[in-house]
């Protein structure tokens, strides 16, 4: 039998993905020609939950994100 483990992530502002303030300035300066530079913060946290082994399940509203992995 498969067994998984489930995630809820909150991308709802750069705190909450693990930025500090002085990252996230530093990142919109990176990214300044980004439509919008909270979609690839978010974008980038999302691959490195994918490499380790973080699958999307389903998505509630922009913010929630629920994810599982196989144990």
């Amino acid at each position: 039998m498969t067994k998984w483990e489930y995630k809820i992530v909150d991308h709802s502002n750069s705190t909450s993905m693990g930025y500090s303030n002085e990252e996230t300035e530093a990142f919109k300066i990176e990214f300044v020609d980004a439509v919008h530079w909270k979609h690839e913060m978010s974008q980038i946290e999302l691959n490195k939950l994918g490499q380790e082994g973080w699958e999307l399940v389903t998505q509630d509203g922009a913010h929630q994100i629920y994810l599982k992995r196989q144990i």
